[in-house]
């Protein structure tokens, strides 16, 4: 039978156990918020800034399609120029996974008549 010392050991064990596993899904969780877009901006109809800082745009819906657009590595809509262009955005309907980083910031420029939406990770 076991004794008491055994039994606080086992206990103790578990709790070891329990507490690496909650680390583990706690680093798993934030790659997969990385991946998947842990934040969304939606119906962009005018040029806006969307996130300030760096991280990871990740999908780009198109809800209303009247022309293209673009989407720029930028801290302000003023600094969105063709040189920061990291997305030129569809003419069509539908999601697009981009899944690239931004260093500075996402600015979204739709065309006129265009309604965009977009997911991104924080760095």
């Amino acid at each position: 039978m076991a004794n008491l010392d055994d039994i606080a050991t086992i206990q103790k064990n578990g709790v070891v156990a329990v507490n690496a596993l909650t680390e583990v899904l706690s680093q798993f969780r934030a790659i997969y918020a990385s991946a998947v877009g842990s934040n969304s901006y939606l119906g962009v109809t005018d040029n806006s800034l969307i996130y300030s800082g760096s991280g990871r745009l990740v999908n780009v819906i198109v809800v209303a399609a009247a022309a293209g657009g673009t989407i720029h590595d930028s801290a302000t809509v003023a600094g969105a120029t063709t040189s920061n262009v990291i997305f030129p955005i569809p003419n069509t309907v539908g999601l697009t996974v981009v899944n690239v980083p931004f260093f500075d910031g996402i600015v979204v420029k739709p065309a006129a008549g265009s309604t965009i939406s977009v997911t991104y990770s924080e760095a």
